[in-house]
């Protein structure tokens, strides 16, 4: 059995290589996404460690983004024109050598520099790895598809949380906050090779109105003159700084309004990434059924979404602030699902409003932008309105929250500016309107 590509007619791949791929890709995504969240879990111990400011914290957060906002275009130009598995496997051991680095290091510029290198293994596997895997399935369940690979994101966040939590906390063989950075090191490395063995499909031209055929710098230039395309991306910029500040931040900010270690915190943090697992699926699905009736359901679902993640996050804060909480830790969790909810249905319209051969480029384009303009500076943001907003030695990350959730306002906005453009736009990639 195969699945049949709607836009050219031929199999991509079989069914079974098909769901071999999805399998490797996502766990490999997993393993991106713990590699990332670690720092998250172990940050209250590497600044009482290292004696940081939450300045310097945030730093370490915005390194990583800034170097994958650098790299990600190259990096996708590689993974469309070259080989798919042959580039996310060299990215797996780059990044994984890196997180060894970084639980290696002593010092801030030591960190800094480790961290930075997380990011140049990072910075085309999302681009790449959505790519492999909506080119190895029709159309039609596109999102679905994708919604599966996203579950990377929760999964791996949940896991690197709480296990860097705990192994922290049980200071295996004395190292303390540095040996979940060298487990970790580990299962990339590992799936880094076994990616090597799915099946890539054939690397196509870039196919632009029905039958001309554009060379890489045309197909640039045709993503800039695609306002839904731009909008997506700047949308997705915005919902990635909230889930930076959230996911950098909110480990740190229950245990320091509760008192807590880190190992009771990144249980918290996992807990609510638990129910965030059905955000990306579901996103997805719901989007896909809702296109059967209206052409541009996909931006239109993710701006809902984002809507909805914007009210919901500032009602956990006030909530949280007023003391219920409880009620609070409830609605974090709905604020959890929504903030991943949103990603299948985005970044779908970056893979059906681009030719063939520009998947990886289209998302290359996707992360440069949304690093490039808001996500990159979250953590930093955020650590420098705690510092600021508080008093010497008592940061505020309560009032530091306050400026996040006007950020998902943004992205609804943005996103529902796409919709508008959409059908139109649509029309341009398949020739039927000049």
């Amino acid at each position: 059995m195969t699945f049949t590509d709607n836009r050219t007619g031929e199999p991509p791949v079989a069914h079974s290589a098909a769901l071999f791929t999805l399998t490797t890709v996502t766990l490999l995504y997993v393993i991106n996404y713990m590699d990332r969240m670690v720092l998250s879990a172990t940050l209250p111990l590497i600044k009482a460690d290292l004696g940081l400011s939450d300045t310097q914290c945030g730093w370490l957060g915005t390194i990583y983004f800034l170097v994958v906002a650098l790299l990600t275009l190259p990096a996708s130009i590689l993974c469309d024109r070259w080989s798919r598995k042959k580039s996310l496997s060299l990215m797996a051991v780059l990044w994984s050598a890196a997180t060894f680095l970084t639980g290696a290091g002593s010092g801030f510029g030591q960190l800094f520099a480790a961290r930075g290198g997380v990011g140049v293994g990072e910075a085309g596997f999302a681009p790449g790895g959505i790519a492999y895997v909506s080119g190895s399935f029709r159309e039609s369940v596109r999102a679905k598809v994708i919604g599966v690979f996203n579950l990377g994101q929760p999964l791996g966040s949940i896991l690197g949380i709480v296990i860097a939590g705990v192994v922290a906390r049980a200071d295996l063989f004395g190292m303390g906050w540095r040996a979940p950075f060298f487990l970790f090191a580990a299962p990339g490395l590992i799936l880094g090779i076994l990616v090597l063995f799915t099946r890539d499909y054939p690397t196509a031209g870039i196919v632009y109105g029905g039958a001309r055929r554009l060379t890489v710098w045309q197909g640039f230039l045709t993503v800039l003159k695609t306002p839904s395309l731009l909008f997506t991306y700047v949308g997705v910029g915005a919902m990635s700084f909230v889930g930076g500040a959230v996911g950098h931040w909110l480990p740190t900010y229950f245990a320091r309004t509760r008192s807590i270690d880190v190992a009771r915190a990144s249980f918290m943090m996992g807990g609510i990434i638990v129910f965030a697992v059905v955000g990306p699926v579901a996103g997805g699905i719901i989007a896909d059924r809702w296109k059967r009736r209206r052409g541009n359901a996909r931006p239109l679902t993710a701006a809902l979404i984002s809507l909805l993640c914007g009210i919901f996050l500032y009602l956990s804060f006030f909530i949280d602030r007023g003391g219920m909480w409880s009620l609070s830790y409830g609605v974090f969790i709905v604020v959890g699902i929504l903030m991943f909810a949103y990603t299948a249905p985005a970044y779908s319209v970056s893979q059906d409003l681009v030719p063939e051969g520009m998947r990886s480029i289209s998302m290359g384009l996707l992360v440069l932008v949304t690093y490039g303009t808001m996500a990159a500076y979250a953590p930093v943001v955020v650590g420098w309105l705690s510092d600021y907003l508080g008093e010497p030695g008592r940061p505020d990350l309560a009032g530091a929250f306050m400026a996040v959730p006007p950020v998902a306002f943004l992205g609804a906005l943005l996103f529902y500016l796409s919709a508008l453009f959409h059908d139109r736009d649509m029309r341009r990639l398949k020739g039927v309107e000049a």
